[in-house]
């Protein structure tokens, strides 16, 4: 998988170099390298590495890697980049299903999809599967929510009034029919 041929052109100073997600950085001087693992189940950075300056001089300047350098690093702007780049490119380590991703949701069928992901984290147990799935797709919760709304008013959703829908209904199944053959056959596609 290339970046240009599945996320289209990555952000300034990140690469992805097969199943790594790599952002490199200059601090003060020093060489920043961050490695998100594709395959991991976390969104977070996998590894940090600090190199000196390539000049000798710069070195002994700046009196080795200090809390001012350490502060420096916006590990919450690193690991939300990441976070987003490993939804864009499929590879969410989120509960929700990255498949299901929907950047429009018109069809029956794709209000079916989208509300059988937010099932599957209600049942999970999950306290605001809203925000996890906003989270996962990169998508604003206000989105994620009127989407929810809207597919129970289509009857895709059921549940008791007044709380989160905890069921797929008949008709959203009738839409999702044959979906989970398709996965299982391109899971073992994937394997070969």
């Amino acid at each position: 998988m290339t970046a240009a041929s599945s996320s289209g052109a990555l952000p300034e100073g990140w690469r992805l170099e097969g199943e790594q997600l790599v952002h490199e950085a200059r601090l003060h001087g020093w060489k920043l390298t961050v490695v998100t693992l594709l395959s991991a189940p976390w969104d977070g950075p996998t590894s940090l590495r600090i190199d000196p300056p390539d000049d000798p001089p710069a070195e002994v300047a700046t009196d080795g890697i200090t809390a001012e350098l350490m502060r420096s690093i916006s590990l919450a702007e690193i690991r939300r980049t990441a976070k987003e780049l490993r939804t864009r490119l499929g590879r969410s380590a989120d509960e929700a299903t990255t498949a299901a991703v929907l950047n429009r949701v018109e069809t029956e069928r794709d209000y079916a999809l989208m509300a059988r992901e937010y099932v599957h984290l209600v049942q999970r147990g999950y306290r605001s599967p809203v925000t996890r799935l906003a989270a996962a797709w990169g998508l604003s919760r206000n989105t994620i929510s009127g989407r929810i709304r809207r597919a129970r008013a289509m009857g895709l959703l059921d549940g008791p009034p007044g709380r989160p829908a905890d069921r797929l209904t008949d008709k959203a199944r009738r839409h999702l029919e044959g979906d989970d053959t398709r996965v299982a056959k391109r899971g073992r596609n994937d394997e070969r």
